[in-house]
């Protein structure tokens, strides 16, 4: 975890404290003492925070979720803070600044080459690959890689893609088996679309946002 992301959550920060959640970085004890800062705070009940906490409940109550994260998914706060009013601001653009940095590239592509590579089970030479995209903005980039999200982003197509940490062989190996065109396909509606890695299912998911 970040400094500055750590400082977040500890403040209560809905969106950090969703980020420590999707990569695993924290206990349902640390989860559950944020969630409180949140409510405490009075986090906006903005569209934004909306999405979140929708997205956030989703995956707690997801089939199969351990059954002390469900219990997270009780916690007062997705009452008092699901429906929000006209705050539109990109959820993920947010999130680039909180969890690491965001660099411009093809996201097909991109991702493409790397479900090719672990198609081949060559889960390093996808790692060498991912760090020469981010090396091209970050001369620190194998040191970005490893300890925080990197977000790709193709702003004319209106697609991001986030890198977890490490790029697990979990994450890899679901790439080649995923339906990439699928998951990067514009929105209709214009909406911005994010892919992302849910570490809790496993798998490869989407998200559209207005910004």
């Amino acid at each position: 975890m970040t400094h500055s992301q750590e400082t977040l959550a500890q403040r209560g920060d809905v969106l950090s404290i969703y980020v420590e959640f999707l990569t695993g970085s924290a206990a349902c004890g640390d989860i559950w003492e944020w969630l409180d800062r949140a409510e405490a705070a009075g986090e906006p009940r903005s569209t934004e925070n909306s999405l979140l906490l929708q997205e956030f409940r989703g995956h707690l109550t997801a089939p199969g979720t351990d059954p002390a994260w469900r219990e997270v998914s009780t916690h007062t706060v997705f009452r008092t803070m699901l429906y929000g009013g006209k705050n539109n601001t990109g959820v993920i653009t947010v999130a680039a600044t909180v969890a690491g940095m965001t660099v411009t590239a093809a996201v097909l592509p991109f991702i493409q080459s790397l479900a090719t590579q672990a198609g081949q089970r060559a889960f390093e030479a996808a790692r060498a690959t991912t760090r020469r995209v981010i090396s091209q903005y970050a001369d620190d980039a194998p040191a970005i890689h490893r300890r925080a999200q990197v977000v790709v982003e193709e702003t004319a197509a209106g697609l991001r893609f986030i890198v977890p940490p490490r790029l697990p062989d979990a994450a890899l190996a679901a790439l080649a088996s995923t339906d990439l065109e699928a998951l990067a396909a514009p929105d209709e509606a214009n909406g911005t679309v994010t892919i992302y890695w849910d570490e809790g299912t496993k798998e490869w998911r989407r998200h559209v946002s207005n910004g």
